[in-house]
């Protein structure tokens, strides 16, 4: 291990985990994994390299070994380190934890692996491998290297001067005007040549952190350029997808997830009574066009979630200003997509109450219960178990939206935390696909691969997540029923976790 890496080690001893899915860094998946029904959490590190930390809870009935991989989307599935054994947490009978080196910026997928005397199974988790933070250097760490480096400093002059003006004489024999001439040459060429390494090892330091800034992913990313224009009887926003990221020759190339290029969610501002998920259409390389539904003026808060054919995913933020909705027109521009949905009032927003059910009740009826939990705790299970109820408060029918019975997202009420929820987990889909595949091109797969898709019932939802930090928050659920999506909004309060969290209980 060079001196670099070890003082990146070192020095993330004193991180604190910053953004991801903006604010959000830490994957979570809740699915199966061959025949057993698994919770899995992977605290991201801040720093690369930087050590994953990974805790799997495995519902199960007999004795199972479960195992983590390191798997990185631009090296060989044949290349990859071997499997990592997790070890089960003591006094627990089905907890499992362990931690993975990422080693090397970019598009990683963690291959979680369970195995009993008579079955196998394994999912890929896909992660981001990403630097969010410059981490500064402490001061008593600082303070040790500077002393350190004075005493290597003057010691070095020392031993050549030493070698130099003493080397050659008799043992005991007292210096000379000739040799301790040469020891005063030595030791001053010495403090020249070391002086000289000293500069141009700062300036290649400064160059490096100049590189490492220009990769430092600090909130949302790429950057995204955002306007609106009136055409004909509509609102359409444009969106410039890496216009400084990329170069102007690169090819933005994204994956599709549950059918679409991008997911655009449009918070109104300040105080986010309005919000749109909607998912523009392509127009060139890097420009994409979406028809806006009927949001009132004002300003606007863009959360855009993408996936890029590497597997990396990230979410691009930025602000907007809508005109007021403009006159009905005979001719649209361009078709809204089927699966844009959108609230232009919160009116239906209820507060939660920790200990007791918390029912937000739909313009149609339709109830939406967010399940009695204990109060909460930042850096612990959220507890997102709701359940739906129709007119009749009987359990409803829910339907698939895009391929899932829930979307969720959640956001903090500076804006400074955002996710988008399924019931699987917030990590890419599109992401999981990308590695699915090439597990499949390069193995030809593993019996019992799972996507997490499994464990989604009629009228119960849950979704698994974790908030990062305290403080207010607001979370939108959309279901579909009766080929109409709705949205019920819950708003609460985290508060600070006073120690290392546990995994939730089996359902």
């Amino acid at each position: 291990m060079n001196l670099r890496l070890l003082l990146v080690a070192v020095i993330s001893l004193w991180v604190s985990v910053a953004n991801a899915h903006v604010g959000s860094p830490d994957v979570f998946y809740d699915g199966m994994v061959g025949p057993w029904a698994a919770h899995i959490t992977i605290r991201m590190p801040g720093v690369v390299p930087g050590r994953a930390e990974i805790i799997a809870q495995v519902q199960s009935t007999e004795p199972v070994t479960v195992s983590f991989t390191p798997l990185s989307s631009r090296i060989a599935i044949s290349n990859a380190p071997p499997p990592e054994l997790a070890q089960l947490v003591r006094g627990e009978t089905n907890l499992y934890t362990g931690d993975l080196w990422l080693m090397t910026v970019g598009a990683y997928s963690i291959e979680v692996q369970i195995k009993s005397s008579s079955a196998q199974g394994s999912v890929l988790i896909p992660v981001n491998s990403i630097a969010t933070a410059q981490l500064p250097l402490p001061p008593l760490l600082g303070e040790a290297l500077a002393g350190l480096g004075i005493i290597l400093f003057l010691g070095g002059m020392v031993i050549v001067a030493a070698a130099a003006g003493e080397s050659t004489l008799s043992p005991g024999a007292a210096l000379e005007k000739k040799s301790r001439r040469k020891y005063w040459i030595a030791f001053c060429i010495t403090g020249i040549v070391l002086s000289t390494a000293l500069v141009g090892g700062r300036k290649w330091w400064n160059a490096e952190e100049r590189d490492f800034r220009t990769r430092l992913r600090e909130g949302g990313w790429p950057d995204i350029d955002a306007a609106v224009r009136i055409e004909g009887g509509q609102r359409i926003l444009r969106l410039e997808l890496g216009k400084t990221t990329f170069g102007p020759n690169d090819n933005l190339n994204l994956a599709l997830d549950h059918g679409k290029l991008l997911h655009l969610f449009v918070v109104g501002l300040p105080d986010h009574q309005a919000i749109a998920h909607l998912h523009p259409v392509r127009r060139d390389n890097k420009i994409f066009e979406v028809a806006l539904p009927p949001l009132p003026e004002g300003d606007y808060q863009l959360y855009c979630d993408l996936t890029l054919q590497s597997g990396l995913s990230s979410t691009a933020t930025n602000t907007v200003h809508l005109p007021p909705i403009p006159a009905r027109s005979t001719t649209n521009y361009m078709e809204p997509d089927p699966d844009d949905s959108w609230i232009a009032d919160s009116a239906v927003a209820v507060r939660e109450n920790p200990g007791s059910d918390t029912i937000c009740r739909l313009p149609d009826g339709t109830q939406v219960i967010w399940k009695a939990h204990p109060l909460l705790l930042a850096k612990h299970d959220a507890a997102f178990h709701f359940g739906v109820r129709d007119q009749n408060g009987q359990p409803a029918n829910l339907q698939p939206y895009m391929g899932m019975m829930s979307h969720a997202a959640v956001l903090r009420s500076d804006g400074r935390v955002f996710a988008h929820l399924h019931p699987t987990g917030n990590y890419s889909m599109a992401a999981q696909m990308l590695f699915n595949a090439k597990m499949r091109n390069e193995t030809g797969g593993i019996p019992g691969m799972s996507t997490g898709m499994e464990r989604s019932t009629s009228s119960i939802i849950s979704l698994p997540y974790e908030f990062p930090t305290p403080g207010n928050f607001r979370v939108w659920v959309q279901i579909k029923t009766a080929d109409h999506v709705q949205t019920a909004i819950f708003d609460t309060a985290v508060t600070h976790f006073k120690e290392r969290p546990q995994m939730r209980h089996p359902d």
